[in-house]
């Protein structure tokens, strides 16, 4: 291969790469023929020292993308980068397709992370505001379980019982002798039923339909205040601690993709036995 063939086709593997940059590396790799010339060498003798222009391109395009990553820290460049390592080679692109999964389940909690962080912080802004402005109003547990209390202390009279043309039910009953209440609904489709013993502060729920059936016990019916502002700490705490926890794992993965990445150009470099 002469050193037009080589330029053109280098040229051209590039195309990716600004119009600057491009031309500032083909005019390296023209000196680098018109030194290789000088001292006596020939045109194919110092292509096949350069070995092959589109693994050559594509290791120049990987500096590229790490040079830039290191510039700016981007979601895009990073994936660029992993893009552009996995070109190198078989076993990089074998390589790069669990480590791109990795990095979208780490982008995944990420977000997550953000989600519950963001969900505690309103919760906790809510409280904050209510104790301070009295908006927005906050109706506390105890008048969900006000209901409760006067439904179990009613008589069988406060029973409800409706039924649908095709079998269809809903049961609102407390028993007298036990004092349990409960609220029952069945349909074709499956059943819902809400339970709570007089003696219980907690219910139970249960659900059932063609596909199998999910118990649930200790349900409390509502929340307090203080239940609130723990949930709102807590979720606070989880999104905050996940979003920390994401952003170490970002930083020692990058770290070990540009290290990964620079020891294998490292590599080739010496297998080609010239350092660019």
């Amino acid at each position: 291969m002469n050193q037009q063939e080589f330029i053109r086709q280098l040229q051209d593997a590039l195309a990716r790469l600004p119009q600057q940059e491009k031309q500032e590396i083909i005019a390296d790799y023209q000196e680098y023929f018109c030194d290789g010339l000088a001292a006596g060498r020939s045109e194919a003798d110092i292509a096949a020292g350069l070995g092959d222009p589109q693994q050559l391109a594509r290791e120049l395009m990987a500096r590229h993308h790490i040079a830039r990553w290191e510039d700016r820290k981007t979601v895009g460049n990073l994936f660029a980068v992993v893009g552009a390592i996995a070109g190198m080679g078989l076993l990089n692109f074998l390589l790069a397709v669990p480590f791109l999964f990795y990095l979208w389940m780490l982008t995944m909690a990420a977000l997550a992370s953000t989600g519950i962080l963001i969900g505690g912080l309103v919760l906790f802004g809510t409280l904050a505001c209510n104790e301070l402005f009295g908006w927005p109003a906050i109706h506390e547990s105890r008048d969900v379980r006000a209901i409760w209390s006067d439904f179990a202390q009613g008589g069988p009279a406060g029973n409800i019982h409706i039924r649908g043309s095709n079998g269809e039910s809903v049961d609102v009953v407390r028993e007298a002798s036990s004092g349990r209440a409960s609220i029952h609904i069945q349909s074709s489709d499956g059943v819902v039923s809400l339970a709570r013993d007089s003696s219980e502060a907690l219910g139970q729920l249960h659900i059932q339909d063609e596909e199998g059936q999910v118990d649930i016990g200790g349900l409390d019916w509502g929340l307090s205040r203080h239940g609130m502002l723990l949930t709102g700490l807590l979720l606070m705490a989880l999104g905050g601690g996940g979003l920390f926890l994401c952003y170490l794992l970002a930083r020692w993965t990058w770290r070990g993709l540009l290290t990964y990445g620079r020891y294998q150009l490292e590599l080739l470099d010496k297998a080609r036995g010239h350092d660019d």
